[in-house]
C-alpha cells in the first residue's frame, strides 16, 4: 500500500475529515476502501515525486510516512500527512508547546519570552504556533538561548501571520524548523489552525496555556493535550483579568496544574532545575 500518496491526499484534497477518517481506519485494518471514480483520479495524480521537488525549489523538505523516524510525527493523528519542512523537525527528547493569546498582555509576553529561553536553557524543545502574541514572544526568547520550532496553519507560499517571516528565518537559521501540514499554496484559513494546534500537542510532553481568554484558541490546543493524555499546564492570573480567565477555569476544573516559574516545568520534567 502507498501510505505516501494517501498522505499527501490527506494533505492536499478537501475531502471531508469524516471521510480521511473513515479511509485511514480502513486503510489501516488492511482493506482496499470502495474510492468514487472522483477521488479514485484525484489520489492517482498525487506523484510523491513531483511534491519533493516543489518543496526543494522552495528550500523545504517533504517529510512522509516512509521517511526514517517520520511515524513518531504521524502517529497520534487521525490520519497520516504530508508535513512540509522548512528547517528540521522537533529533536527526541523533552518538548513542550507554549501557547496563549494572540492579543497578549505586555506581561504576558514578557513571561512567554522569559520562560522560552529559560526552558531552552534547562534542555527542552519549545515548539508553538508562530501567531502573534504569546507565541511570538516565545519563538524570540527561545531563540535567545537556542532552536525553536514553528507549526504553520498554512503553505509555505503564505507565512501567517506575513510579519512574523522574518521570525520564520531566523527559527531556520537557528538550527530549528517552521513546520506545516498544508501544500504550499495554501492560505491560512479558519480550518486550518486545529490541524496545527492538533500537532502543538501531539509532538510535545505537554501544553502551556500562558495567557488566554475562556474562548480563545490555546484552550482548544490545551483540550487537544488531554485528550491525547498529554500533561497541562497554565499560569493563572487575577479573576478580575481576562486574559487569565481560560487558565483559571482549567484549573478550576481540575484539568490542568499551575505553574508559577519555567523551574515549576522543569521539575515536572524530572530535568535539572537551578533556582535563585
Amino acid at each position: 500500500m502507498d501510505f505516501d500518496r494517501w498522505a499527501l491526499a490527506f494533505a492536499c484534497l478537501s475531502w471531508p475529515e469524516r471521510r480521511k477518517a473513515e479511509l485511514w481506519r480502513l486503510l489501516e485494518a488492511g482493506d482496499s476502501p470502495a474510492l468514487s471514480p472522483e477521488e479514485a483520479r484525484a489520489l492517482e495524480h498525487l506523484d510523491p515525486a513531483r511534491f519533493r521537488a516543489e518543496a526543494a525549489r522552495r528550500g523545504a523538505d517533504l517529510v512522509l510516512p516512509s521517511e526514517p523516524g517520520a511515524l513518531r510525527f504521524l502517529a497520534e493523528l487521525p490520519y497520516p500527512v504530508a508535513l512540509w519542512v522548512r528547517g528540521t523537525l522537533p529533536p527526541e527528547g523533552p518538548a513542550l508547546a507554549l501557547v496563549g493569546a494572540r492579543e497578549a498582555s505586555r506581561a504576558g509576553r514578557v513571561r512567554a519570552r522569559i520562560w522560552a529561553r529559560r526552558l531552552t536553557e534547562g534542555g527542552v524543545a519549545v515548539v508553538s504556533g508562530l501567531a502573534r502574541g504569546i507565541d511570538g514572544a516565545a519563538h524570540e526568547g527561545a531563540l535567545e538561548a537556542g532552536p525553536t520550532w514553528g507549526v504553520l496553519g498554512s503553505g509555505l507560499d503564505h507565512p501567517y501571520p506575513a510579519e512574523h517571516a522574518g521570525l520564520m528565518g531566523r527559527i531556520v537559521a537557528a538550527g530549528g524548523g517552521v513546520i506545516t501540514p498544508f501544500p504550499p499554496e495554501a492560505l491560512p484559513r479558519k480550518w486550518h489552525f486545529p490541524r496545527r494546534n492538533w500537532l502543538l500537542a501531539a509532538w510535545t510532553a505537554g501544553v502551556v496555556v500562558l495567557e488566554g481568554r475562556l474562548r480563545s484558541g490555546s484552550l482548544v490546543t490545551a483540550r487537544l493535550a488531554l485528550d491525547l493524555g498529554r500533561e497541562l499546564w497554565v499560569v493563572p492570573g487575577a479573576p478580575e483579568d481576562p486574559g487569565a480567565g481560560g487558565p483559571n477555569a482549567l484549573l478550576r476544573e481540575g484539568a490542568a496544574r499551575a505553574a508559577m516559574s519555567p523551574e515549576d516545568l522543569l521539575e515536572d520534567l524530572n530535568l535539572p532545575v537551578l533556582r535563585a
